[in-house]
């Protein structure tokens, strides 16, 4: 009965092939599989459907980890006990960085797609990976000084336990975990070549493998296109399993008999952590802890290349849900769909409790219609701001007679007017107000961290203005170089490596040297590109941006010709 009325929770979303499963109090209480596992062959779903989970993957290195702790690893030791060669800039990073993701190390699947221009279809190998980590020659933040997600540290932690066992992560796993627990269809794949039983086929939306520079996608969800996942870095996902085996997982999660103290282990993988400055940081062995209805939950979502899956846990109730999905926007469709996650649904709808929208408002609280100023301020259309010191773009605009103001392209900010040319956000996150400075027009935004001082975007460049800007530009930490040349609006970017082309978009020019780029689904924020000036005030080399100050800019791009 249950499956029956949950199976409407997953209507309207075709052949989307998906596998959920519920453990309650040591029993499975639901599960159900739904969908194709492969579109071209007409092939179901079942129990036995291998699927790659992502960064779920991490709780399955992180628990490898906590294993040979018991044996004798000290997680305090520095990882450059371990990787001599990282580099100094690592020097002071500890193997319980790595695990809690205080380490402030650079995301090296964001500088292969996003600077290098690598699709995600390509791949790396665990040595090329390891040798680009090496050449990343900067942190984001200090070493446990605060904490930020990435998938760096946890690629080292696979490769530490090859160094500390001398079996590799998947050999580890087996022996210790997955063998002893019977998930006998769960395995790390090291080697993209190797045949898989019962593999599950990954799907992505066609305009997100085909994105083109400032084009919305054209919303035909039914048009597919195969994601071919070849990556081979073991540690922060290319983990494999099923339905049934995760439930095996599920059931161990809250009776653990892995390890030499069982109790303990179990305890030491959900204990949140203090950075140096003694803030909290709930993120445990590769496990996001966190609270929902006055409970904590112990979850992980995982995304790759035509995936998403989730493991999601209530303690107190001996609570698991498992959700796997063979399409990489599964998540994001189901949350818009139901204003809560999936995950979330389905444990409310077993516990018999309701659901609250995510996104749910007072309705009583309405953004003002304009004023007679704003009314004039907006009356030539929208306003593009930029700040290059941030990196930072907005876009402000009306909508349905309301004023709205789109942050860096990636959520779009109801504002509720104030006196004059001032508003504030409608969810309180800041306030801000067009002024005018020394004859220029800016917008100034205001929240609890500073201020910031957006310049209003320039006239559009002529094509004169815009040859400047080209030739070619080459960056030897990463052996990646660029093509530049105009085009009617702006800039195209051409990786000079023609298999590199998944940053090959139109840039369009927003405050002088400052350029962005906009192509959803794939690039869902504005990205921007910084050109450099010598002392001469010609061109020198450009850097990409980004506003979470990620460190990109270290990378930098010399104008060779």
């Amino acid at each position: 009965m249950i499956g029956k009325n949950i199976s409407c929770l997953f209507e309207g979303l075709g052949n989307t092939g998906i596998a959920v499963g519920v453990l309650k109090e040591g029993k499975v209480v639901l599960k159900e599989t739904f969908g194709l596992a492969n579109e071209e062959q007409g092939i179901p779903v079942k129990s036995e459907s291998v699927f790659h989970i992502g960064s779920v993957s991490k709780q399955f290195t992180a628990m490898s980890i906590a294993m040979l702790e018991e044996k004798s690893l000290d997680v305090s030791r520095k990882i450059i006990d371990f990787f001599p060669d990282l580099g100094i800039h690592a020097s002071e990073i500890r193997i319980f960085d790595l695990i809690h993701m205080t380490n402030g190390l650079p995301d090296l699947y964001k500088v292969s797609q996003y600077i290098m221009g690598l699709r995600e279809s390509d791949y790396l190998t665990s040595l090329e990976a390891y040798n680009l980590l090496k050449n990343l020659q900067w942190l984001e933040f200090k070493p446990g000084e605060r904490w930020g997600y990435g998938n760096s540290g946890y690629f080292l932690l696979g490769k530490l336990v090859e160094k500390v066992s001398g079996l590799t992560l998947n050999e580890f796993a087996t022996k210790e975990i997955f063998s002893p627990l019977g998930m006998t269809n769960t395995f790390f794949r090291e080697d993209n070549t190797k045949l898989i039983k019962n593999a599950v086929d990954g799907y992505c939306n066609y305009d997100y493998l085909h994105s083109e520079s400032f084009s919305l996608p054209s919303g035909e969800s039914v048009k597919l296109s195969k994601a071919l996942d070849l990556m081979e870095c073991t540690g922060a996902g290319q983990l494999w399993s099923t339905i049934d085996d995760l439930l095996i997982w599920e059931n161990n999660f809250h009776k653990n008999v892995l390890g030499e103290d069982p109790e303990g282990l179990a305890r030491k993988i959900i204990s949140p952590v203090k950075t140096n400055n003694g803030n909290p940081c709930n993120y445990g062995y590769g496990l996001f802890l966190t609270k929902r209805k006055g409970e904590t939950i112990v979850m992980h979502e995982g995304g790759s290349l035509g995936f998403n899956v989730a493991i999601y846990r209530i303690p107190a109730r001996s609570l698991s849900v498992v959700v796997l999905a063979n399409r990489n926007d599964f998540l994001y469709r189901m949350l818009v769909k139901l204003g809560i996650e999936i995950y979330e649904a389905i444990s409310d709808w077993i516990l018999g409790e309701n659901s609250k929208c995510l996104d749910s408002k007072d309705e009583g609280t309405k953004p003002k219609v304009l004023s007679k100023e704003w009314l004039e301020e907006m009356g030539e259309g929208e306003k593009w701001f930029a700040d290059k010191d941030s990196a930072q773009i907005c876009r402000l605009f009306t909508e349905e007679g309301f004023l709205k103001l789109n942050m860096n392209g990636e959520r779009v900010h109801e504002l509720s007017l104030l006196e004059g040319l001032r508003f504030k956000d409608m969810d309180h996150e800041f306030e801000g107000e067009i002024v005018k400075e020394n004859g220029d027009k800016k917008l100034i935004l205001k929240n609890h961290c500073g201020i910031v001082k957006l310049r209003l975007f320039e006239k559009t460049l002529s094509q004169s203005d815009l040859q400047e800007y080209c030739g070619r530009y080459y960056c030897s930490d990463i052996d990646t170089g660029y093509e530049l040349y105009t085009t009617e609006s702006g800039l195209k970017f051409s990786n000079t490596n023609a298999h590199h082309d998944a940053m090959n978009f139109e840039y369009r020019p927003a405050i002088k040297d400052l350029f962005f780029t906009y192509a959803p689904p794939y690039l869902n924020c504005y990205f921007s590109v910084e050109f450099l000036r010598g002392s001469d005030k010609n061109i020198k080399a450009f850097v990409f941006r980004d506003y979470d100050n990620d460190g990109r800019e270290y990378l930098k791009f010399t104008r060779i010709n």
